[in-house]
């Protein structure tokens, strides 16, 4: 457009001065082109319609297809229509996808790309730009969002990786759940396990007649034990507690953990919550931390494992200390509850708020994610006040729970 207005305004001075009826034709011709060309570009543009269609959650290292849907509405064929589409780095090399395509009055196209969750994050996708215009180029128009696309809708969330976990091994101080245990003291009347010689002091209800009728002695039903894993994670995000060389490592680790930690709850049946001192971007108060009540199901599930996704280490400034958090939302957990603790090393107080929550009822596990040559030492000082610890420097280092 910047090349042919100059032009038309020299072809008219030359026209105008000398008279030649060929200038004159040449500039009605282009003069109607260009404007011509500018109405058929306006029209056919606003006659597409653009849809993107996605999953918006996938897992680490998982692959995702995304669908754009491109429709000509209108009675024109659009000449040249270029779509590009602006793409975090994280999930597309490159950071783009760029396509030029030119349509038939009422043609529906449907092309694609793939998206990799390379790493776990909170991605906004596009916007999605539209541009069509004229067949010599002088004209062009661009649209952003066009119809059917909803901005707020638009962003893939990768889950942190998730490590597979067989045997826990967590003790609980809870009577009532689904977990099988090795204590004998809870059964669960709901799992029958066979049936046994009649005691003094067992209670009727327990009784099997037709057992008893069948051997001629009087037998009551055994059960099997069970307790319940109410457990609350508490993940240390705060950046002040990480050296600036193991920070990245310790805590994606730590993520990872709590991570694998509810997957592993979860489909155990057992309630799980998560409490981290960590910047989520989408919170509205991002200074008091974050935090998910201690619930079962898949849907919680899901909330859980977005939240670790989004959330990222938060500053020296502005985070809540950890000890701090520790003690404000223990408040609210149930006796007999397992506390996980996922942070980088002990710190000063540790050991107190910790006795704290055990003289509470509250059954204690430390994973610590950095190196510190004081671990031997910070486990004994915790198994005296019946805490038990854990030091995670590596992914392998969850062989422990497998």
């Amino acid at each position: 457009m910047r090349g042919i207005l100059p032009f038309l305004f020299v072809l008219v001075a030359v026209a105008f001065f000398t008279r030649v009826d060929f200038f004159f034709y040449l500039l009605y011709t282009l003069a109607g082109i260009y404007i011509l060309g500018r109405l058929w570009a306006r029209w056919s543009l606003a006659a597409v319609s653009i849809q993107r269609q996605h999953d918006h959650r996938i897992f680490f290292e998982q692959s995702l297809s995304v669908l754009v849907k491109v429709r000509n509405r209108g009675w024109l064929p659009v000449l040249w229509l270029r779509l590009s589409d602006n793409l975090p780095g994280e999930l597309a090399p490159g950071g783009h996808f760029r396509r030029v395509i030119s349509m038939r009055p009422g043609e529906r196209l449907e092309l694609t790309y793939t998206l990799k969750g390379r790493r776990r994050g909170y991605y906004q996708i596009g916007p999605l730009v539209v541009q069509g215009g004229d067949l010599l180029g002088t004209t062009t128009f661009e649209y952003r969002h066009p119809d059917g696309l909803d901005e707020s809708q638009e962003f893939v969330i990768v889950y942190p990786k998730i490590v597979a976990l067989h045997q826990l091994g967590f003790p609980s101080q809870s009577p009532f759940g689904t977990l099988p245990s090795r204590e004998r003291i809870f059964e669960d009347p709901t799992r029958i396990q066979g049936v046994r010689d009649y005691q003094p002091g067992d209670s009727l209800r327990r009784m099997n007649w037709k057992s008893s009728a069948r051997i001629g002695t009087l037998q009551v039903r055994r059960y099997e034990p069970a307790i319940a894993l109410e457990t609350a994670i508490f993940l240390n995000l705060d950046a002040g507690d990480y050296g600036q060389g193991e920070r990245h490592h310790a805590t994606e680790l730590g993520i990872i953990t709590a991570a694998s930690l509810a997957v592993h709850l979860v489909e155990m049946r057992q309630a799980v919550g998560l409490i981290t001192n960590g910047h989520d971007p989408l919170a509205e108060y991002a200074a008091t931390g974050s935090f998910l009540a201690q619930r079962k199901g898949r849907a919680h599930l899901m909330h859980l494992l977005d939240l670790l996704a989004r959330v990222e280490v938060a500053l020296e400034d502005t985070a809540v200390p950890f000890l701090t958090l520790l003690t404000r939302r223990s408040l609210s957990l149930p006796w007999g509850s397992t506390v996980v603790l996922v942070t980088s090393r002990e710190v000063e107080g540790l050991m107190d708020t910790l006795l704290t929550l055990r003289r509470r009822g509250l059954v204690i596990i430390l994973a610590l994610t950095c190196q510190d040559r004081h671990f031997q030492r910070t486990s004994q000082r915790a198994s005296q006040i019946g805490v038990h610890t854990y030091r995670l420097w590596s992914e392998q280092d969850l062989d422990v729970w497998r």
